[in-house]
Protein backbone atom coordinates (compact mmCIF):
# COMPACT_ATOMS: atom_id res chain seq x y z
CA UNK A 1 0.00 0.00 0.00
CA UNK A 2 1.26 3.46 -0.82
CA UNK A 3 2.04 5.46 2.25
CA UNK A 4 2.99 8.44 0.21
CA UNK A 5 5.66 9.15 2.76
CA UNK A 6 8.95 10.46 1.51
CA UNK A 7 11.10 10.57 4.59
CA UNK A 8 14.36 10.71 2.70
CA UNK A 9 14.42 13.45 0.11
CA UNK A 10 11.87 16.06 -0.96
CA UNK A 11 13.22 15.85 -4.52
CA UNK A 12 12.12 12.21 -4.83
CA UNK A 13 8.61 11.19 -5.83
CA UNK A 14 7.07 7.87 -4.73
CA UNK A 15 6.09 5.75 -7.76
CA UNK A 16 5.20 2.35 -6.31
CA UNK A 17 6.73 -0.72 -4.73
CA UNK A 18 8.05 -4.19 -5.37
CA UNK A 19 7.28 -7.28 -3.33
CA UNK A 20 7.83 -10.04 -5.90
CA UNK A 21 10.59 -11.18 -8.22
CA UNK A 22 9.87 -12.03 -11.84
CA UNK A 23 11.38 -15.08 -13.48
CA UNK A 24 14.84 -16.50 -12.80
CA UNK A 25 17.05 -13.95 -14.58
CA UNK A 26 16.86 -11.03 -12.15
CA UNK A 27 13.50 -9.45 -12.97
CA UNK A 28 11.28 -7.49 -10.61
CA UNK A 29 7.47 -7.18 -10.62
CA UNK A 30 6.79 -3.49 -10.00
CA UNK A 31 3.43 -2.32 -8.65
CA UNK A 32 3.15 1.29 -9.77
CA UNK A 33 0.71 3.96 -8.63
CA UNK A 34 0.25 5.09 -12.23
CA UNK A 35 1.00 2.41 -14.82
CA UNK A 36 -0.66 4.28 -17.67
CA UNK A 37 1.45 7.43 -17.50
CA UNK A 38 4.61 6.11 -15.92
CA UNK A 39 7.80 8.14 -16.26
CA UNK A 40 9.90 5.00 -15.92
CA UNK A 41 11.99 4.10 -18.97
CA UNK A 42 15.18 2.31 -19.95
CA UNK A 43 18.30 4.11 -18.67
CA UNK A 44 16.45 6.04 -15.94
CA UNK A 45 18.01 6.19 -12.47
CA UNK A 46 15.62 5.30 -9.65
CA UNK A 47 16.06 5.25 -5.89
CA UNK A 48 14.90 2.24 -3.88
CA UNK A 49 14.11 2.29 -0.16
CA UNK A 50 13.54 -0.91 1.85
CA UNK A 51 10.10 -1.40 3.38
CA UNK A 52 11.22 -4.20 5.65
CA UNK A 53 14.46 -4.84 7.57
CA UNK A 54 14.84 -8.11 5.62
CA UNK A 55 15.66 -6.12 2.46
CA UNK A 56 19.36 -5.90 1.59
CA UNK A 57 18.86 -2.32 0.35
CA UNK A 58 20.45 0.34 2.57
CA UNK A 59 17.86 2.01 4.82
CA UNK A 60 18.92 5.40 3.41
CA UNK A 61 18.11 4.21 -0.11
CA UNK A 62 20.19 3.09 -3.05
CA UNK A 63 20.24 4.24 -6.67
CA UNK A 64 19.83 1.83 -9.57
CA UNK A 65 19.49 2.25 -13.33
CA UNK A 66 16.65 0.63 -15.25
CA UNK A 67 18.13 -1.71 -17.85
CA UNK A 68 14.80 -2.82 -19.34
CA UNK A 69 11.18 -2.21 -18.41
CA UNK A 70 7.92 -3.41 -19.96
CA UNK A 71 4.36 -2.41 -19.14
CA UNK A 72 1.27 -4.56 -19.50
CA UNK A 73 -0.80 -6.61 -17.08
CA UNK A 74 2.33 -6.48 -14.92
CA UNK A 75 5.21 -4.06 -14.99
CA UNK A 76 8.40 -6.09 -15.34
CA UNK A 77 11.69 -4.35 -14.69
CA UNK A 78 15.34 -5.39 -14.96
CA UNK A 79 17.96 -3.26 -13.23
CA UNK A 80 21.48 -2.81 -14.57
CA UNK A 81 23.98 -5.37 -13.18
CA UNK A 82 21.30 -7.46 -11.42
CA UNK A 83 20.73 -10.77 -13.19
CA UNK A 84 20.20 -13.27 -10.39
CA UNK A 85 16.88 -14.15 -8.76
CA UNK A 86 18.62 -14.67 -5.40
CA UNK A 87 19.84 -11.06 -5.46
CA UNK A 88 16.33 -9.87 -6.39
CA UNK A 89 14.81 -11.84 -3.52
CA UNK A 90 17.32 -10.36 -1.08
CA UNK A 91 16.38 -6.83 -2.16
CA UNK A 92 12.60 -7.04 -1.85
CA UNK A 93 10.42 -5.56 -0.46
CA UNK A 94 11.14 -1.94 -1.42
CA UNK A 95 9.61 1.36 -2.51
CA UNK A 96 10.42 2.91 -5.89
CA UNK A 97 11.18 6.64 -6.12
CA UNK A 98 12.35 8.86 -8.96
CA UNK A 99 13.73 12.38 -9.14
CA UNK A 100 11.12 15.09 -9.37
CA UNK A 101 13.21 16.61 -12.19
CA UNK A 102 12.01 13.96 -14.68
CA UNK A 103 8.36 14.96 -14.24
CA UNK A 104 6.80 17.74 -16.32
CA UNK A 105 5.94 20.96 -14.50
CA UNK A 106 2.32 20.86 -13.32
CA UNK A 107 -0.09 23.07 -15.24
CA UNK A 108 -1.69 26.11 -13.63
CA UNK A 109 -3.91 24.98 -10.75
CA UNK A 110 -2.45 21.44 -10.75
CA UNK A 111 0.04 19.85 -8.37
CA UNK A 112 1.68 16.55 -7.59
CA UNK A 113 0.12 14.70 -4.67
CA UNK A 114 3.61 14.32 -3.18
CA UNK A 115 3.57 18.12 -2.72
CA UNK A 116 0.94 17.70 0.01
CA UNK A 117 3.35 15.91 2.35
CA UNK A 118 4.50 18.28 5.07
CA UNK A 119 1.84 20.94 4.46
CA UNK A 120 0.60 22.73 7.59
CA UNK A 121 -3.03 21.75 8.25
CA UNK A 122 -5.44 24.44 9.43
CA UNK A 123 -9.07 24.09 10.49
CA UNK A 124 -11.34 25.62 7.85
CA UNK A 125 -13.16 28.66 9.25
CA UNK A 126 -10.92 29.18 12.29
CA UNK A 127 -7.38 28.87 10.85
CA UNK A 128 -6.44 26.94 14.00
CA UNK A 129 -3.33 24.87 13.30
CA UNK A 130 -4.09 21.16 13.63
CA UNK A 131 -0.93 19.46 12.41
CA UNK A 132 0.71 18.40 9.16
CA UNK A 133 -0.06 16.09 6.26
CA UNK A 134 2.21 13.09 6.92
CA UNK A 135 1.15 10.67 4.20
CA UNK A 136 -1.54 9.78 1.69
CA UNK A 137 -3.10 6.69 0.19
CA UNK A 138 -5.74 5.79 -2.35
CA UNK A 139 -8.71 3.86 -0.93
CA UNK A 140 -10.01 2.95 -4.39
CA UNK A 141 -12.53 5.80 -4.43
CA UNK A 142 -10.41 8.86 -3.69
CA UNK A 143 -7.16 10.08 -2.26
CA UNK A 144 -7.04 10.04 1.56
CA UNK A 145 -4.71 12.29 3.57
CA UNK A 146 -3.31 11.37 6.98
CA UNK A 147 -3.11 14.32 9.36
CA UNK A 148 -0.91 14.14 12.47
CA UNK A 149 -0.68 16.75 15.22
CA UNK A 150 -2.96 17.84 18.07
CA UNK A 151 -5.52 15.63 16.41
CA UNK A 152 -4.65 12.65 14.22
CA UNK A 153 -7.02 11.41 11.56
CA UNK A 154 -7.44 10.39 7.93
CA UNK A 155 -9.52 12.59 5.68
CA UNK A 156 -10.71 12.10 2.09
CA UNK A 157 -9.33 14.68 -0.33
CA UNK A 158 -12.71 15.91 -1.52
CA UNK A 159 -14.08 19.47 -1.55
CA UNK A 160 -16.38 18.86 1.45
CA UNK A 161 -13.40 18.02 3.67
CA UNK A 162 -10.56 19.89 1.94
CA UNK A 163 -12.09 23.14 0.68
CA UNK A 164 -8.85 25.07 0.25
CA UNK A 165 -5.15 24.51 -0.25
CA UNK A 166 -2.15 26.70 -0.89
CA UNK A 167 0.78 24.58 -2.06
CA UNK A 168 3.15 27.56 -2.45
CA UNK A 169 2.18 28.87 0.99
CA UNK A 170 2.55 25.41 2.53
CA UNK A 171 -0.99 25.27 3.95
CA UNK A 172 -4.10 23.19 3.59
CA UNK A 173 -7.48 23.85 5.21
CA UNK A 174 -9.69 20.97 6.29
CA UNK A 175 -13.13 20.48 7.76
CA UNK A 176 -12.59 18.21 10.74
CA UNK A 177 -14.97 15.27 10.60
CA UNK A 178 -17.37 14.98 13.51
CA UNK A 179 -17.02 11.80 15.51
CA UNK A 180 -20.43 10.38 16.37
Amino acid sequence: MNTGENKKNKNLIFLGNCTKPHGIKGGFSFFLENNDESVLKNGLEITLFPTNPSSSIDKNGENFVIDKISFGNKTICYLKDINDRNVVESMIPFEIHASRDIFPEPKEGEFYVADLIGLKVLEHGTDREIGKVTKFFDNGMQLVLTIRGDQSFDIPMVDNFVPELDIEGGKIWVVIPEVV
